[in-house]
């Protein structure tokens, strides 16, 4: 190739990644296909419209046929349709790109990535548009029915991290949609007595309404670690068979989180193994903190054993070793699972975990 046509293709290929939207897509310099655009914006349309399309058209630019090997979206929303013909020098071929707004609303950025010549070359088409949502219908929108046509938006509550010392909060909605009022009861039951409802004693036909749920971790001893409740629930004196779960994360107050936490390794596989047999790695905990670190709500999976103890307290620039073993029973098959979490006063990953696995025959 001459520096000419050396320059001409270098330019061309410039002057596309342009038009393309820059270089986050941008298509491989080195791709012998070309084309038209890179992105396409569907504009602003309704969800019950149905499914979007549109055609890209490129032209291979290179001597030899091109072979479209592979084409990926980065969403399951999306559908490509292609040819797997060759297309000779010169010759135009085209992608099809479907998005399907079912349950979506708002703006979008979808991507679409074209794999040719072994893999080695890629272009990278974008899609955009703005979907205007559907009204979702009351099943939609409280889609657990509980008793007497009371339905809810959520069962479940997962607070993530907690500080002892704090409040946490969080509410869902319920919906009457039954003909007459009914009397409501929401009570916690077992767990760990540090959760709060607040909830309306009555709602009138067609009414909505929030539950407040809140973890209350001040005063009285700390809890670390994993924290989960239940709380019944009763509606004109009928026991929903689904009772309200949280979850949550105990963990020290902010200004004590001074510790760097580094567990080596974090999962371990001991291959295939008998059953009966015990299996055991050393694990390495450092602090490289500032200060102490304190390894509290220590909770030990079903089968598993480890010289650690809830308490433990890890000096800044010391370690500790730790025995952990997976015991494998004389009836397990396949694969067995096992290890233990806790949590730490370090502020970038409180919560730690230690896997293991092994195979039995």
């Amino acid at each position: 190739m001459t520096d000419r046509k050396r320059i001409v293709r270098w330019l061309l290929c410039a002057v596309v990644s342009l038009l393309c939207g820059g270089a986050a897509w941008a298509q491989n310099s080195t791709s012998t296909l070309v084309f038209d655009t890179c992105e396409w914006d569907f504009g602003t349309f309704r969800e019950e419209e149905g499914k979007v399309s549109h055609t890209f058209t490129f032209t291979n630019t290179g001597r030899y046929p091109v072979v479209i090997e592979q084409v990926k979206a980065d969403c399951g929303c999306m559908a490509v349709n292609y040819d797997r013909a060759p297309v000779r020098p010169g010759g135009t071929g085209t992608i099809e790109v479907v998005f399907d707004p079912d349950r979506f609303a708002g703006r979008f950025t979808k991507g679409v990535t074209v794999f040719s010549d072994g893999g080695r070359n890629r272009n990278l088409l974008k899609v955009t548009g703005t979907v205007i949502g559907r009204p979702l219908t009351v099943e939609e929108r409280y889609p657990f029915p509980l008793a007497e046509g009371v339905r809810a938006e959520a069962m479940h509550e997962a607070f993530g991290y907690v500080e002892n010392g704090t409040v946490r909060s969080m509410a869902f909605g319920l919906v009457n949609t039954g003909r007459k009022a009914v009397t409501l009861s929401f009570v916690p039951v077992g767990g760990t007595g540090r959760l709060q409802v607040a909830a309306p004693q009555r709602l009138a036909p067609g009414q909505e309404a929030m539950v407040t749920l809140t973890y209350d971790l001040r005063g009285g001893e700390p809890l670390y670690g994993m924290l989960s409740d239940r709380v019944a629930v009763t509606i004109d004196g009928r026991r929903s068979e689904l009772p309200v779960t949280t979850n949550a994360i105990g963990i020290e107050p902010a200004a004590e989180m001074t510790a760097v936490c580094e567990v080596t390794p974090v999962s371990h596989f001991f291959g295939i193994v008998e059953a009966g047999s015990d299996c055991t790695v050393e694990v390495r905990i450092a602090n490289r903190g500032r200060g102490p670190m304190h390894i509290r709500g220590l909770q030990v999976r079903r089968g598993t054993t480890a010289t650690l103890t809830d308490g433990t307290v890890v000096e800044a620039g010391r370690s500790v070793r730790v025995t952990v073993t997976l015991h494998v029973s004389e009836e397990a098959y396949g694969r067995v699972a096992g290890g233990l979490s806790f949590v730490v006063n370090d502020p970038a990953r409180p919560f730690r975990e230690i896997r293991l696995t092994a195979e039995t025959d």
